[in-house]
């Protein structure tokens, strides 16, 4: 299942209408998590257990964890034998685990690192409420008016139509609040 910011009952309650499709609702709301989603630099928001990242490494004692916020860290691979968390290992500090004598031995070298770690936000946490607002504001007017008609006239006939990929974007304010909320902190 992709990841959701926002039920399908969370649009059926906003909406007053619980005999919404729910297969079309749960679909609407997987696109816009990840319209949300992307606005966000990329970041996943939600909270992922145990997600796998792959990073390469080399002789400073910085490596950055590609999500956002981290939780916890599971376990480090370095170039294939697990380092332990701790002074003789690693150390996590916000999104970035540190190691005293770099992650290489040798300048020029990259070393694969495997990091199991859980990362996002829990269902639930305050800081989702951004991204479920958002949400459901760019898929609230969609099941009653999915073709996106926007103005019509009688005689003479006319229709207007908005573009669902323009609508699905967000305003730019909203895309730069999203940014400001969940994107990378460096």
């Amino acid at each position: 299942m992709a990841d959701q910011l926002a039920t399908p009952a969370d649009l059926k309650n906003l909406l007053d209408d619980q005999d919404l499709n729910d297969a079309q609702v749960t679909l609407l709301i997987e696109c816009a998590t990840a319209v949300v989603q992307a606005a966000a630099g990329g970041q996943r928001i939600v909270e992922v257990a145990d997600d796998t990242a792959v990073l390469t490494a080399g002789a400073g004692p910085w490596l950055s964890l590609p999500q956002y916020p981290v939780q916890s860290v599971a376990s480090v691979n370095y170039n294939g034998s697990p380092i332990a968390a701790g002074a003789a290992g690693y150390r996590l500090h916000g999104t970035r685990l540190f190691r005293r004598h770099g992650w290489s031995d040798r300048p020029h070298d990259l070393i694969p690192v495997t990091v199991v770690y859980t990362h996002g936000y829990p269902d639930g946490a305050q800081e989702l409420q951004l991204a479920r607002s958002a949400v459901l504001g760019l898929i609230r007017d969609v099941p009653y008016n999915p073709s996106g008609l926007k103005a019509e006239a009688q005689d003479d006939w006319s229709a207007t139509y908005a573009a669902m990929s323009t609508h699905m974007d967000g305003t730019p304010a909203l895309r730069a609040a999203l940014r400001r909320q969940y994107g990378r902190r460096r």
